[in-house]
Protein backbone atom coordinates (compact mmCIF):
# COMPACT_ATOMS: atom_id res chain seq x y z
CA UNK A 1 0.00 0.00 0.00
CA UNK A 2 1.30 3.45 -0.91
CA UNK A 3 2.29 5.64 2.00
CA UNK A 4 -0.61 7.83 3.09
CA UNK A 5 -0.42 11.60 2.87
CA UNK A 6 -0.40 11.70 6.66
CA UNK A 7 -0.51 9.09 9.42
CA UNK A 8 -1.96 9.64 12.88
CA UNK A 9 -1.26 7.39 15.85
CA UNK A 10 -4.15 5.62 17.51
CA UNK A 11 -6.70 7.88 19.16
CA UNK A 12 -9.00 5.12 20.30
CA UNK A 13 -9.89 4.23 23.85
CA UNK A 14 -12.48 2.03 25.54
CA UNK A 15 -15.06 3.00 28.10
CA UNK A 16 -18.20 1.56 29.64
CA UNK A 17 -21.60 3.04 28.95
CA UNK A 18 -23.05 4.66 32.05
CA UNK A 19 -26.54 3.20 31.52
CA UNK A 20 -26.12 -0.24 29.95
CA UNK A 21 -22.56 -1.20 30.85
CA UNK A 22 -21.85 -1.94 27.18
CA UNK A 23 -18.24 -1.71 26.00
CA UNK A 24 -17.71 1.25 23.67
CA UNK A 25 -14.59 2.05 21.69
CA UNK A 26 -14.17 5.68 20.71
CA UNK A 27 -12.25 5.43 17.45
CA UNK A 28 -11.35 9.12 16.91
CA UNK A 29 -10.63 11.95 19.32
CA UNK A 30 -8.85 14.61 17.24
CA UNK A 31 -10.19 18.11 17.95
CA UNK A 32 -12.17 18.47 14.77
CA UNK A 33 -15.26 16.85 13.31
CA UNK A 34 -14.93 13.27 12.05
CA UNK A 35 -17.83 11.09 10.91
CA UNK A 36 -18.63 7.88 9.10
CA UNK A 37 -20.79 7.78 6.01
CA UNK A 38 -24.58 7.68 5.82
CA UNK A 39 -26.00 4.46 7.24
CA UNK A 40 -26.85 3.00 3.80
CA UNK A 41 -23.22 3.34 2.65
CA UNK A 42 -20.56 0.73 3.31
CA UNK A 43 -17.24 2.21 4.43
CA UNK A 44 -15.67 -1.07 5.60
CA UNK A 45 -12.79 -2.50 3.54
CA UNK A 46 -9.79 -4.84 3.78
CA UNK A 47 -12.12 -7.65 4.90
CA UNK A 48 -13.62 -5.47 7.59
CA UNK A 49 -10.26 -4.62 9.15
CA UNK A 50 -10.38 -0.98 8.09
CA UNK A 51 -13.03 1.71 8.00
CA UNK A 52 -13.28 4.86 5.88
CA UNK A 53 -14.39 8.13 7.40
CA UNK A 54 -14.36 11.86 6.67
CA UNK A 55 -12.40 14.22 8.91
CA UNK A 56 -11.71 17.98 8.97
CA UNK A 57 -8.17 17.74 10.38
CA UNK A 58 -6.00 20.72 9.47
CA UNK A 59 -9.11 22.75 8.60
CA UNK A 60 -9.52 20.70 5.42
CA UNK A 61 -12.02 17.99 4.59
CA UNK A 62 -10.32 14.73 3.58
CA UNK A 63 -10.99 11.02 3.40
CA UNK A 64 -9.32 8.91 6.08
CA UNK A 65 -9.03 5.22 6.91
CA UNK A 66 -8.66 3.65 10.35
CA UNK A 67 -7.22 0.21 11.02
CA UNK A 68 -9.61 -1.01 13.70
CA UNK A 69 -7.19 -3.26 15.64
CA UNK A 70 -4.25 -0.86 15.91
CA UNK A 71 -6.22 2.37 15.70
CA UNK A 72 -3.75 3.87 13.22
CA UNK A 73 -5.35 6.49 10.98
CA UNK A 74 -4.24 7.28 7.41
CA UNK A 75 -5.21 10.31 5.35
CA UNK A 76 -6.03 9.15 1.82
CA UNK A 77 -6.66 12.46 0.04
CA UNK A 78 -4.69 15.69 0.04
CA UNK A 79 -7.10 18.59 -0.08
CA UNK A 80 -6.41 21.90 1.62
CA UNK A 81 -8.55 24.50 3.38
CA UNK A 82 -9.33 26.26 0.11
CA UNK A 83 -10.73 23.13 -1.55
CA UNK A 84 -14.51 23.37 -1.46
CA UNK A 85 -17.34 21.15 -2.55
CA UNK A 86 -15.88 17.91 -1.23
CA UNK A 87 -18.19 14.94 -0.90
CA UNK A 88 -17.25 11.46 0.32
CA UNK A 89 -20.11 8.94 0.02
CA UNK A 90 -17.60 6.30 1.26
CA UNK A 91 -19.24 3.37 -0.49
CA UNK A 92 -16.51 0.82 -1.20
CA UNK A 93 -16.50 -1.13 -4.45
CA UNK A 94 -17.37 -4.74 -3.49
CA UNK A 95 -14.97 -6.22 -6.07
CA UNK A 96 -11.81 -4.17 -5.52
CA UNK A 97 -10.30 -1.68 -3.03
CA UNK A 98 -11.74 1.42 -4.63
CA UNK A 99 -14.01 4.19 -3.41
CA UNK A 100 -15.54 7.26 -5.04
CA UNK A 101 -15.64 10.90 -4.07
CA UNK A 102 -16.94 14.13 -5.49
CA UNK A 103 -15.04 17.40 -5.80
CA UNK A 104 -17.17 20.27 -7.03
CA UNK A 105 -19.07 18.75 -9.97
CA UNK A 106 -16.74 15.83 -10.79
CA UNK A 107 -16.83 12.24 -9.51
CA UNK A 108 -13.44 10.57 -8.97
CA UNK A 109 -12.35 6.99 -8.31
CA UNK A 110 -9.74 6.49 -5.58
CA UNK A 111 -7.69 3.31 -5.32
CA UNK A 112 -7.39 2.64 -1.59
CA UNK A 113 -4.07 0.82 -1.93
CA UNK A 114 -2.19 3.00 -4.43
CA UNK A 115 -4.10 6.28 -3.78
CA UNK A 116 -4.32 6.75 -7.54
CA UNK A 117 -7.27 8.91 -8.57
CA UNK A 118 -9.20 8.94 -11.84
CA UNK A 119 -11.92 11.38 -12.94
CA UNK A 120 -15.02 9.49 -14.04
CA UNK A 121 -17.75 12.02 -14.74
CA UNK A 122 -18.54 15.73 -14.54
CA UNK A 123 -22.09 16.92 -14.01
CA UNK A 124 -23.53 19.25 -16.65
CA UNK A 125 -24.12 22.94 -16.04
CA UNK A 126 -27.32 23.69 -14.21
CA UNK A 127 -27.24 20.51 -12.11
CA UNK A 128 -25.90 19.37 -8.76
CA UNK A 129 -24.64 15.80 -8.38
CA UNK A 130 -25.29 13.78 -5.24
CA UNK A 131 -24.72 10.28 -3.97
CA UNK A 132 -22.35 7.67 -5.28
CA UNK A 133 -23.19 4.09 -4.33
CA UNK A 134 -21.77 1.09 -6.15
CA UNK A 135 -23.56 -1.77 -7.90
CA UNK A 136 -23.15 -5.28 -6.49
CA UNK A 137 -20.86 -6.28 -9.38
CA UNK A 138 -18.67 -3.19 -8.96
CA UNK A 139 -19.22 -2.05 -12.54
CA UNK A 140 -21.20 1.12 -11.90
CA UNK A 141 -21.68 4.00 -9.52
CA UNK A 142 -25.28 5.16 -9.26
CA UNK A 143 -25.74 8.84 -8.61
CA UNK A 144 -28.31 11.58 -9.04
CA UNK A 145 -28.48 14.90 -10.83
CA UNK A 146 -30.71 17.60 -9.41
CA UNK A 147 -31.62 20.89 -11.02
CA UNK A 148 -29.73 23.84 -9.52
CA UNK A 149 -32.36 25.99 -7.80
CA UNK A 150 -29.92 28.24 -5.96
CA UNK A 151 -31.11 31.34 -7.82
CA UNK A 152 -34.58 30.79 -6.34
CA UNK A 153 -34.19 28.82 -3.11
CA UNK A 154 -31.66 29.14 -0.30
CA UNK A 155 -30.80 25.67 1.01
CA UNK A 156 -28.59 24.19 3.69
CA UNK A 157 -29.86 20.65 4.07
CA UNK A 158 -27.11 19.78 6.54
CA UNK A 159 -28.26 22.44 8.99
CA UNK A 160 -31.75 21.42 10.09
CA UNK A 161 -32.95 20.89 6.51
CA UNK A 162 -33.15 24.56 5.54
CA UNK A 163 -34.97 24.74 2.19
CA UNK A 164 -36.25 21.17 2.41
CA UNK A 165 -39.96 21.90 1.91
CA UNK A 166 -39.27 24.59 -0.69
CA UNK A 167 -37.16 22.21 -2.80
CA UNK A 168 -39.87 19.57 -2.61
CA UNK A 169 -42.51 22.06 -3.74
CA UNK A 170 -40.35 23.29 -6.64
CA UNK A 171 -40.42 19.86 -8.36
CA UNK A 172 -36.86 20.08 -9.72
CA UNK A 173 -35.65 18.26 -12.81
CA UNK A 174 -33.94 15.19 -11.34
CA UNK A 175 -32.16 12.31 -13.05
CA UNK A 176 -30.73 8.97 -11.97
CA UNK A 177 -27.43 8.27 -13.71
CA UNK A 178 -25.19 5.23 -14.04
CA UNK A 179 -21.44 5.89 -14.19
CA UNK A 180 -19.02 3.27 -15.51
CA UNK A 181 -16.33 2.63 -12.88
CA UNK A 182 -13.79 1.54 -15.51
CA UNK A 183 -14.40 3.74 -18.54
CA UNK A 184 -16.11 6.70 -16.94
CA UNK A 185 -18.97 8.54 -18.57
CA UNK A 186 -22.61 8.27 -17.59
CA UNK A 187 -26.01 7.42 -18.96
CA UNK A 188 -29.35 8.69 -17.72
CA UNK A 189 -31.57 5.86 -16.47
CA UNK A 190 -34.55 7.89 -15.27
CA UNK A 191 -35.75 11.50 -15.33
CA UNK A 192 -38.63 13.13 -13.52
CA UNK A 193 -39.75 16.57 -12.42
CA UNK A 194 -39.80 15.43 -8.84
CA UNK A 195 -37.16 15.63 -6.16
CA UNK A 196 -35.34 12.28 -6.24
CA UNK A 197 -32.98 11.10 -3.50
CA UNK A 198 -31.53 8.12 -1.63
CA UNK A 199 -30.46 6.14 -4.70
CA UNK A 200 -29.54 2.78 -3.15
CA UNK A 201 -28.38 -0.22 -5.21
CA UNK A 202 -28.97 -3.72 -3.88
CA UNK A 203 -25.82 -5.21 -2.30
CA UNK A 204 -26.38 -8.54 -4.10
CA UNK A 205 -28.39 -7.87 -7.29
CA UNK A 206 -26.34 -5.72 -9.74
CA UNK A 207 -29.25 -4.29 -11.72
CA UNK A 208 -31.60 -3.51 -8.83
CA UNK A 209 -31.99 -0.32 -6.86
CA UNK A 210 -34.39 1.70 -4.78
CA UNK A 211 -34.78 5.47 -4.76
CA UNK A 212 -37.20 7.83 -3.12
CA UNK A 213 -39.33 10.83 -3.88
CA UNK A 214 -37.85 13.23 -1.37
CA UNK A 215 -39.82 15.65 0.77
CA UNK A 216 -42.06 15.62 3.86
CA UNK A 217 -43.05 11.98 4.29
CA UNK A 218 -46.76 12.75 4.62
CA UNK A 219 -46.81 14.97 1.52
CA UNK A 220 -44.81 13.08 -1.11
CA UNK A 221 -46.91 11.24 -3.69
CA UNK A 222 -45.04 8.02 -2.90
CA UNK A 223 -41.80 7.44 -0.99
CA UNK A 224 -40.05 4.17 -1.95
CA UNK A 225 -39.53 3.18 -5.59
CA UNK A 226 -37.86 0.08 -7.01
CA UNK A 227 -36.17 0.03 -10.40
CA UNK A 228 -34.43 -2.68 -12.41
CA UNK A 229 -31.86 -1.00 -14.63
CA UNK A 230 -32.51 -3.52 -17.40
CA UNK A 231 -35.99 -2.05 -17.92
CA UNK A 232 -35.70 1.34 -16.17
CA UNK A 233 -39.37 1.32 -15.24
CA UNK A 234 -39.82 2.43 -11.63
CA UNK A 235 -42.54 0.71 -9.62
CA UNK A 236 -44.01 1.65 -6.25
CA UNK A 237 -42.69 -0.32 -3.31
CA UNK A 238 -44.95 -0.37 -0.23
CA UNK A 239 -47.69 2.07 -1.35
CA UNK A 240 -49.36 4.22 1.29
CA UNK A 241 -52.29 2.33 2.82
CA UNK A 242 -54.00 5.16 4.68
CA UNK A 243 -54.22 8.95 4.59
CA UNK A 244 -51.43 10.64 6.49
CA UNK A 245 -49.24 7.54 6.66
CA UNK A 246 -45.50 8.27 6.64
CA UNK A 247 -43.04 5.81 5.09
CA UNK A 248 -39.29 6.30 5.02
CA UNK A 249 -35.68 5.55 6.00
CA UNK A 250 -35.65 2.60 3.63
CA UNK A 251 -32.52 0.46 3.33
CA UNK A 252 -31.53 -2.94 1.92
CA UNK A 253 -31.09 -5.93 4.20
CA UNK A 254 -27.79 -7.79 3.91
CA UNK A 255 -29.41 -10.35 1.58
CA UNK A 256 -30.00 -7.62 -1.02
CA UNK A 257 -33.50 -8.96 -1.62
CA UNK A 258 -35.49 -7.38 1.20
CA UNK A 259 -35.95 -3.69 1.99
CA UNK A 260 -36.49 -2.45 5.54
CA UNK A 261 -38.34 0.76 6.36
CA UNK A 262 -40.31 2.69 8.96
CA UNK A 263 -44.05 3.27 8.85
CA UNK A 264 -45.87 5.81 11.01
CA UNK A 265 -49.63 5.32 10.95
CA UNK A 266 -52.06 7.98 12.23
CA UNK A 267 -53.75 6.71 15.36
CA UNK A 268 -51.92 3.39 15.25
CA UNK A 269 -48.34 4.31 16.07
CA UNK A 270 -44.97 3.31 14.63
CA UNK A 271 -44.04 0.12 12.77
CA UNK A 272 -40.95 -1.57 11.42
CA UNK A 273 -41.56 -2.97 7.97
CA UNK A 274 -39.91 -5.26 5.46
CA UNK A 275 -40.80 -6.02 1.86
CA UNK A 276 -39.20 -7.97 -0.98
CA UNK A 277 -37.87 -5.98 -3.93
CA UNK A 278 -40.73 -7.28 -6.09
CA UNK A 279 -43.39 -6.08 -3.67
CA UNK A 280 -44.07 -9.50 -2.15
CA UNK A 281 -43.92 -10.68 1.47
CA UNK A 282 -44.75 -7.29 2.94
CA UNK A 283 -44.72 -7.57 6.72
CA UNK A 284 -44.93 -4.97 9.48
CA UNK A 285 -44.77 -5.20 13.25
CA UNK A 286 -45.53 -2.46 15.77
CA UNK A 287 -42.78 -0.89 17.82
CA UNK A 288 -42.61 1.95 20.29
CA UNK A 289 -43.20 5.45 18.82
CA UNK A 290 -40.08 7.29 17.74
CA UNK A 291 -39.23 10.76 18.93
CA UNK A 292 -38.02 12.55 15.81
CA UNK A 293 -35.51 12.60 14.23
CA UNK A 294 -34.35 9.00 14.05
CA UNK A 295 -32.63 6.52 11.77
CA UNK A 296 -32.83 2.74 11.78
CA UNK A 297 -30.64 -0.04 10.41
CA UNK A 298 -30.42 -3.83 10.55
CA UNK A 299 -28.97 -6.78 8.70
CA UNK A 300 -32.35 -8.53 8.87
CA UNK A 301 -35.69 -8.28 10.69
CA UNK A 302 -34.52 -9.91 13.92
CA UNK A 303 -32.70 -6.99 15.52
CA UNK A 304 -33.02 -3.32 14.60
CA UNK A 305 -31.06 -0.33 15.86
CA UNK A 306 -32.33 3.24 16.23
CA UNK A 307 -30.72 6.52 17.29
CA UNK A 308 -33.79 8.54 18.28
CA UNK A 309 -33.48 10.79 21.31
CA UNK A 310 -30.13 10.56 23.11
CA UNK A 311 -29.53 6.81 23.02
CA UNK A 312 -28.66 3.98 20.66
CA UNK A 313 -31.55 1.54 21.06
CA UNK A 314 -32.10 -2.08 20.06
CA UNK A 315 -35.43 -3.66 19.13
CA UNK A 316 -35.68 -7.46 19.10
CA UNK A 317 -38.37 -9.15 17.04
CA UNK A 318 -40.14 -11.83 19.10
CA UNK A 319 -42.15 -13.48 16.33
CA UNK A 320 -45.17 -11.17 16.66
CA UNK A 321 -43.95 -7.66 17.35
CA UNK A 322 -40.90 -6.01 18.86
CA UNK A 323 -39.87 -6.19 22.50
CA UNK A 324 -39.67 -2.94 24.36
CA UNK A 325 -36.77 -0.78 23.23
CA UNK A 326 -33.51 -1.49 25.06
CA UNK A 327 -30.69 0.99 25.66
CA UNK A 328 -27.49 -0.29 24.08
CA UNK A 329 -25.63 2.91 24.95
CA UNK A 330 -26.03 6.66 25.20
CA UNK A 331 -24.84 8.68 22.23
CA UNK A 332 -25.78 11.98 23.93
CA UNK A 333 -25.35 13.81 20.64
CA UNK A 334 -27.38 16.42 18.81
CA UNK A 335 -29.11 16.19 15.45
CA UNK A 336 -28.49 19.77 14.36
CA UNK A 337 -26.08 19.10 11.51
CA UNK A 338 -26.68 16.20 9.13
CA UNK A 339 -23.23 14.61 9.18
CA UNK A 340 -23.28 14.64 12.99
CA UNK A 341 -26.38 12.47 13.22
CA UNK A 342 -25.50 9.15 14.89
CA UNK A 343 -26.55 7.14 11.80
CA UNK A 344 -25.97 3.79 13.54
CA UNK A 345 -25.36 0.70 11.45
CA UNK A 346 -24.46 -2.91 12.18
CA UNK A 347 -21.21 -4.31 10.88
CA UNK A 348 -21.37 -7.38 8.65
CA UNK A 349 -21.42 -9.99 11.42
CA UNK A 350 -23.87 -8.01 13.55
CA UNK A 351 -21.59 -7.99 16.60
CA UNK A 352 -20.86 -4.26 16.64
CA UNK A 353 -22.68 -1.04 15.83
CA UNK A 354 -20.90 1.98 14.41
CA UNK A 355 -22.23 5.45 15.18
CA UNK A 356 -21.31 9.15 15.31
CA UNK A 357 -21.68 11.47 18.28
CA UNK A 358 -20.78 15.10 18.96
CA UNK A 359 -21.17 14.68 22.73
CA UNK A 360 -17.54 15.77 23.23
CA UNK A 361 -18.08 19.01 21.34
CA UNK A 362 -16.61 17.51 18.19
CA UNK A 363 -18.19 14.76 16.16
CA UNK A 364 -16.34 11.45 16.53
CA UNK A 365 -16.75 7.77 15.61
CA UNK A 366 -17.75 5.09 18.11
CA UNK A 367 -18.02 1.31 17.95
CA UNK A 368 -20.19 -0.48 20.53
CA UNK A 369 -20.45 -4.20 21.19
CA UNK A 370 -23.84 -5.89 20.82
CA UNK A 371 -24.41 -8.29 23.75
CA UNK A 372 -25.53 -11.85 23.12
CA UNK A 373 -28.51 -11.34 25.43
CA UNK A 374 -30.22 -8.16 24.27
CA UNK A 375 -33.02 -8.76 26.78
CA UNK A 376 -30.54 -8.13 29.59
CA UNK A 377 -30.12 -4.51 28.52
CA UNK A 378 -32.11 -1.88 30.42
CA UNK A 379 -35.48 -0.85 28.98
CA UNK A 380 -35.76 2.67 27.67
CA UNK A 381 -38.91 3.24 29.70
CA UNK A 382 -37.08 2.35 32.91
CA UNK A 383 -34.06 4.61 32.56
CA UNK A 384 -34.95 7.57 30.32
Amino acid sequence: MKKAFEVFPSEKFDFTDRISGAKITQLTSYKCHSHHAYFTNNGWWDNGKRLLFTSDRGNATNLHSIEIESGEISRLTDFGPSDKGMGFPNDVNPTRPEVYYQKSKTLYALNLETLETRPLYTAPEGFHMGGGLVSADGKYVFSGLSEDLSDRIYTNMGAAYIGFRETFQAKPDCRIIRIDTEKGGAEVLWQDNCWIGHINPSPTMPTCMTFCHEGPWDLVDHRIWFMDTETCKPVMLRPRKMDGEKIGHEYWYADGVRVGYQAHKPGLGSYFGVIDYDGKNDFEAPCVPFPSPDHIHSNDFNLIVSDSGKSIKLYRYNGKDFDEARVLCMHDGSFFYGSHHPHPRFNADGKHILYNSNCSGYCNLYLVEVPEDVAALPKVVDVL
